[in-house]
């Protein structure tokens, strides 16, 4: 299999900690390569997230190599090892064949080989299953170095096996596309639909994490409209959402990558019951909180000047407000020279420290209660004295105040 193995030179320089654990492994006769994701990567020429590796050592063998180091054996049923150096943490895995795939996700055993290729044919996707070491350079029997070439993902052998055994790849195959605008191979992308329904078998948790990678990636406009029909079986509020719309959508998500609740709002606003969709998703309660305020908040008109804005900072704090800004700008709310205004005159309030929280006024509740307030007038009155002083109508000054309650108290006991 001579003409399955590269020598590409591979100038991505491994670091001193991955070529310690390759090197010790091989110190013991064992092989050991760089695998999956982080090869795929270094082809592209991208910066590897993580970094794993293989070896045809077996759990055991690898924890007699490195029983002098911190290990983690959480992994162990599976095959892996995790390895701590200087606070850093090391999956190392032996070369394995799954069982039976009884829960569409999870083999039920697994049994540890000697022979690479056994570990690269179980594998998702032909672009993830390479191996590399320095010895042997590129080792590749799926052809998976060639359709990184030709931008294409496709499943390591049958894919009506492949996706049927773990149902979880079928989003991943789209987010595969979305991020690296490879197009999904004929045959695999028919078994894609045809078995979308085993989507359903899978814990919605795994699918949310899948989902907001996908909407991260910097072709999903171009990609996940071919596969909306995929999305419509864990969301099927999106069924009768219009194909424009949802596209739509997809171009506004390419302007935000990072912040998840303005990526939430971005992509559900279209549908109905959003609230419902984030719940079944099981997002944590401050992502809920959030995209629910965006939605509700969206089209409210933000006056550019620093009393409107200071209001609407008292109501939903520096950040959402912030947030909320950016989501009408995305989507085409605002146009870019009015959210620029709007960024300028928060950046003043920041600057010159211009009230709009209770704790920036010169009175606390014990000031109102001296005067003689009690339980839910102390608060009326704080807000009260606020929203003076956003609308400059008192200076925040103890003195001022005070000597306005006093008035205040004054006229009320005259009348």
């Amino acid at each position: 299999m001579v003409h399955f193995i590269y020598n590409l030179g591979m100038n991505y320089p491994l670091s001193e900690k991955i070529t310690y654990i390759i090197k010790t492994l091989n110190d013991h006769g064992f092989e050991a390569n760089i695998v999956g994701g982080c090869v795929r990567d270094i082809l592209l020429k991208r910066h590897p997230s993580d970094f794993d590796i293989n070896t045809d050592a077996t759990p055991a063998q690898v924890l007699e190599v490195f029983k002098n180091h911190r290990i983690y054996k959480t992994g162990l049923k599976h095959g892996t090892v995790s390895l701590v150096l200087n606070n850093e943490t090391f999956e190392i895995t032996s070369y394995r064949t799954d069982g039976e795939y009884t829960d569409f996700r999870h083999p039920e055993k697994v049994e540890f080989s000697s022979d690479l290729r056994d570990d690269l044919a179980r594998r998702d996707f032909t672009i993830n299953a390479i191996a590399y070491n320095s010895k042997d350079g590129l080792l590749d029997f799926h052809h998976g170095y060639e359709d990184l070439k030709n931008k294409i993902i496709r499943c390591v052998g049958d894919p009506e096996i492949r996706l049927k055994e773990d149902a979880l790849r079928i989003l991943r195959a789209i987010r595969f596309a979305c991020t690296l605008n490879f197009k999904i191979e004929e045959e695999t992308r028919k078994v894609i639909f045809k078995k979308k329904h085993l989507l359903l078998n899978i814990a919605i948790e795994r699918i949310y994490i899948e989902l907001l990678k996908t909407l991260t990636g910097k072709y999903v406009a171009d990609n996940l409209p071919l596969y909306k029909e995929i999305i419509e079986v864990f969301i099927p509020e999106f069924r009768y959402v219009a194909r424009y719309r949802f596209v739509e959508s997809l171009n506004h998500l390419s302007k935000e990558k990072k912040d998840k609740s303005v990526i939430l709002a971005i992509f559900l606003q279209a549908a109905e019951g959003y609230q419902n969709i984030l719940k079944r998703l099981k997002v944590d309660n401050k992502t809920y909180q959030e995209v629910s305020l965006l939605i509700e908040n969206y089209y409210q008109f933000i006056e550019a000047d620093d009393i409107a804005i200071r209001f609407n900072l008292h109501r939903m704090g520096k950040e959402m407000f912030a947030k909320l800004l950016k989501f009408q700008y995305l989507t085409g709310q605002i146009d870019k020279a009015y959210y620029d205004i709007c960024l300028s005159i928060l950046k003043y309030i920041e600057v010159n420290k211009l009230p709009y929280q209770l704790k920036d006024l010169s009175v606390d509740g014990n000031d109102i209660q001296s005067l003689g307030y009690e339980g839910k007038e102390i608060a009326q009155q704080l807000n009260r004295l606020l929203s003076l002083v956003i609308k400059y109508k008192l200076k925040n000054t103890k003195e001022d105040l005070m000597k306005y309650l006093k008035n205040s108290i004054n006229k009320r006991s005259r009348l």
